[in-house]
């Protein structure tokens, strides 16, 4: 081998040992995607010393996107069901996906290669949620509008379809209750809805009026922070049905439930002493005074005064 060759072969060498490729990383913006929306998925990398050959997209082990920029055209498109690419929109590093479906859940990768003379491939890996969440916030009913100690509540939450599913749960005063098990129903189109039911002999615990704070300041003019308590014991229920998927959903709906309203007693009003009665005369003549003078009134009046004291005298 002549001297010439054995330089060259000695360059190559240097180039390729200070060549890199480095922090591929795969981004799926958004992570979970509803149903019939976009998806871009970002393919990151640093690449020292040596030009690209290709960036390839696979969903799962199937190849639907190829970046080349020593070919023409540099973008190649290959048949993936549920996949639609958007060409236009697509580039070296990103491909937009438009109307997803819930086949797309799952492992996507990207693999980039980088030309000579460093001839190395690395691969980043992530993955995709397609959802579909409730189309409106969790429904509530109970048997009644007010309870009180000793009653029995029954109440019933339910969710509209969604995938995942949603997970019910009750609160009374943001208080955690015991409830059954949650039932789900799949409905035609694979979708998941939610229905919890709820059966709660009501204790005292539960009507007790939750602490609030309030803010005040001291002598120095910091503020303090004061718990007060709500004195009334018999305070009201809220009762809160809340519907939660993972970390991407939680909505919740409330009732406020009350206690019985008391019919009001009326006062009994009596003439126990003669200082009472004589009170009650002088009261119905001043009135009847301001009023004007009725004849007739006052002479049934006067023969019911007669008749008392008659009354009180023979006894």
């Amino acid at each position: 081998m002549s001297i010439l060759h054995c330089l060259l072969l000695l360059c190559i060498l240097c180039d390729g040992a200070q060549a890199t490729l480095r922090n591929v990383n795969l981004l799926i913006e958004p992570p979970a995607v509803r149903r019939g929306q976009s998806v871009a998925l970002r393919c990151e990398y640093q690449l020292d010393g040596a030009p690209l050959y290709s960036i390839k997209f696979y969903r799962g082990q199937l190849e639907f996107y190829r970046f080349t920029p020593g070919e023409y055209p540099h973008t190649k498109v290959f048949q993936y069901p549920g996949i639609k690419v958007d060409e236009s929109s697509s580039n070296a590093t990103l491909v937009l996906i438009r109307n997803v479906s819930f086949g797309l859940s799952g492992n996507f990768s990207c693999e980039v290669t980088a030309d000579a003379p460093l001839y190395s491939t690395a691969t980043a890996y992530a993955q995709m949620q397609v959802v579909e969440f409730p189309e409106k916030r969790p429904q509530l009913f109970t048997e009644n509008t007010r309870y009180e100690p000793g009653d029995v509540l029954r109440a019933n939450c339910s969710t509209p379809p969604s995938r995942p599913r949603a997970e019910l749960r009750f609160t009374i005063n943001h208080m955690p209750v015991a409830s059954e098990e949650t039932q789900y129903i799949r409905t035609v189109d694979n979708l998941i809805a939610s229905r919890l039911s709820l059966k709660l002999q009501l204790q005292a615990v539960h009507f007790v009026a939750t602490s609030t704070s309030s803010s005040t300041s001291n002598a120095n003019g910091r503020a303090t922070n004061v718990q007060m308590t709500n004195g009334n014991a018999r305070g009201g229920l809220m009762l809160r049905c809340t519907a939660q998927i993972g970390d991407l959903y939680q909505e919740y709906k409330e009732i406020e439930l009350g206690t019985p309203q008391k019919d009001p007693v009326p006062a009994r009003v009596t003439l126990s002493s003669d200082s009472g009665l004589r009170n009650f005369f002088e009261t119905y003549f001043y009135t009847s005074a301001a009023g004007g003078f009725d004849v007739i009134g006052s002479f049934f009046m006067c023969c019911l005064i007669c008749l008392v004291w008659i009354t009180r005298i023979a006894s």
